[in-house]
């Protein structure tokens, strides 16, 4: 009899970062043939895919849970902590991967009476790579898929609470590094240097008001990190970089965000005659819910007696989940963790393994309600 807790458990013990999924995509692909299945492995990285297939036409449903921890030292105490020090499931990809095999397992034990499911444990979210490598890897057959769907633990708010949303579910989010090269000179003699600093605050300056552009949408610029120069008295600073986290429940706003940075860090340069250096990282875009995949969800967590609660804004966090949502008509929904749990990302963080018995239950129930599906007991029986 297959144990989900005691499943997430060991993937806990055994963390691996962004890109480096091996071993966990070994013991998932490995716990899914223990089911009786063929999965394709190494799919986008580290990424597996399981297909299930009726002999009767029926929609597509896809479901996605995600993988990699994340570079943080675990600090707490209980059985299963980390034995990867200095790297943590601080996210709860543990828990995400733990309910999708709590439904495979399911799965294994009835037959899908219509259409097709597809299951993918999916790696590298943290670093926003993982979905669209996934999508773009050509080995594995998309075919047509209906309605996809995923979901993600939230502290702060009860235990197991639904947390669904119409539209944006999780903003747009992206870091950008802006780096302005001058020359140096002596500090008695400034004027002879090309010094980044007045740009340099100009530019801080603008990113922290460009979210009052955008009024009709959420809009926030944080300004993460900045360097300038060097810890020496006689002489002016010749380098300057400023790091700052740009988020938006709009994909249209979101891109104009980090249009308008771009332009005006070339604006400065060039006003000051210096050399630019602009980097992004870790780019998300928003997760879409789309009407038909959440009115989908809801039904299903109406017919398991689940109540759901309809957020009032997005979430702030950004997921690749996204990816799906552009491709797909999709859902993504929040279980929250505990209003006193440890937040994400935090070295006391563990995921609550009650999760994994509601949100495999809510899976399952939207697979029941488009799908079917006979238990082999019973079909034996007969």
């Amino acid at each position: 009899m297959f144990n989900p807790i005691l499943f997430r458990h060991q993937l806990h013990k055994m963390p691996e970062l962004s890109g480096f999924e091996d071993k966990t995509g070994k013991l998932i692909a490995d716990t899914l043939r223990s089911f009786g299945y063929d999965p394709q492995v190494s799919i986008g990285g580290h990424g597996i895919v399981l297909h299930l297939e009726s002999s009767q036409p029926g929609p597509h449903l896809l479901f996605r849970a995600d993988t990699d921890a994340l570079p943080i030292h675990e600090v707490a105490l209980h059985s299963h902590c980390s034995g990867n020090a200095g790297v943590m499931h601080a996210c709860g990809h543990d828990g995400h991967s733990a309910s999708l095999m709590a439904l495979a397992y399911r799965l294994s034990k009835s037959d899908i009476q219509r259409g097709k499911i597809t299951l993918i444990f999916q790696p590298s979210e943290e670093n926003g790579q993982g979905a669209r490598a996934m999508l773009d890897d050509e080995s594995w057959d998309k075919g047509k898929v209906d309605y996809a769907f995923g979901y993600h633990n939230v502290p702060g708010h009860p235990l197991g609470q639904i947390l669904c949303r119409e539209n944006t579910f999780a903003c747009a989010s992206a870091g950008v590094s802006i780096t302005l090269k001058g020359k140096t000179a002596h500090a008695a003699y400034p004027e002879t240097a090309v010094n980044p600093t007045p740009a340099l605050k100009a530019l801080m300056d603008d990113i922290e008001k460009l979210p009052t552009a955008f009024p009709s949408s959420f809009a926030l610029a944080t300004i993460v990190h900045v360097n300038l120069g060097q810890p020496a008295f006689g002489t002016t600073p010749a380098q300057a970089t400023v790091m700052a986290t740009l988020r938006s429940d709009s994909n249209k706003c979101f891109e104009s965000l980090c249009y308008q940075v771009e332009s005006m860090a070339r604006h400065y340069s060039g006003r000051d005659g210096l050399e630019l250096n602009i980097g992004w990282f870790d780019k998300f875009n928003a997760i879409i819910n789309h009407s038909e995949a959440n009115m989908l969800l809801k039904q299903a967590c109406k017919d398991l007696g689940f109540v759901h609660n309809d957020l009032d804004v997005p979430m702030r966090w950004s997921e690749d989940f996204s990816e799906y949502s552009r491709t797909w008509p999709s859902a993504f929904f929040g279980l929250g963790s505990g209003v006193e749990h440890p937040p994400l990302h935090d070295p006391h963080y563990d995921f609550p393994d009650a999760l994994i018995d509601v949100s495999s239950k809510i899976f399952e129930q939207i697979i029941r309600d488009m799908n079917g599906l006979k238990s082999q007991d019973f079909i034996q029986a007969i």
